[in-house]
C-alpha cells in the first residue's frame, strides 16, 4: 500500500519518507507538498540533489508528487533516481490510485 507523507519540514518529511518506503513490500508512495505553487530554484535545486538521494536510498520504484499548479511537473522532472519513476499530481486521489496501480504492477 502506498505511503501518503504530508510535508511541511523538508528535512522531517525527507526522514520520514526514507523510514516508511524502505519497506521492501513498499514499491511505491504519494508525496504531498504544500505552499510550493510556484516551485523555486532553491526548492528545485534541494529536490534535484536530496529528494534523488532519498528516493535511491529508500528502494521505492514509483513516486507520485502532489503539488499545485506547474510545481508538480518541475518537482517530479527534478528527481533524477534512475531506479525511480516518477509523475505529478494535482489531486491526491488520482495520485493515490496511481500509485496503487504501481503498487499492484509489482506484486503481481
Amino acid at each position: 500500500m502506498p505511503a501518503a507523507v504530508e510535508s511541511g519540514d523538508m528535512e522531517q518529511a525527507e526522514q520520514h519518507y526514507v523510514e516508511t518506503a524502505s519497506d521492501p513490500d513498499m514499491h511505491s508512495v504519494v508525496v504531498e507538498i504544500g505552499n510550493v505553487e510556484n516551485a523555486n530554484r532553491e526548492v528545485l535545486k534541494h529536490v534535484n540533489k536530496n529528494w534523488t538521494e532519498v528516493s535511491e536510498e529508500s528502494g521505492v520504484k514509483t513516486t507520485a508528487y502532489v503539488a499545485d499548479g506547474l510545481s508538480r511537473l518541475a518537482i517530479s522532472q527534478n528527481n533524477e533516481a534512475k531506479s525511480v519513476t516518477t509523475k505529478g499530481f494535482e489531486d491526491f486521489d488520482d495520485a493515490l490510485e496511481w500509485a496503487q496501480e504501481q503498487q499492484q504492477k509489482f506484486m503481481d
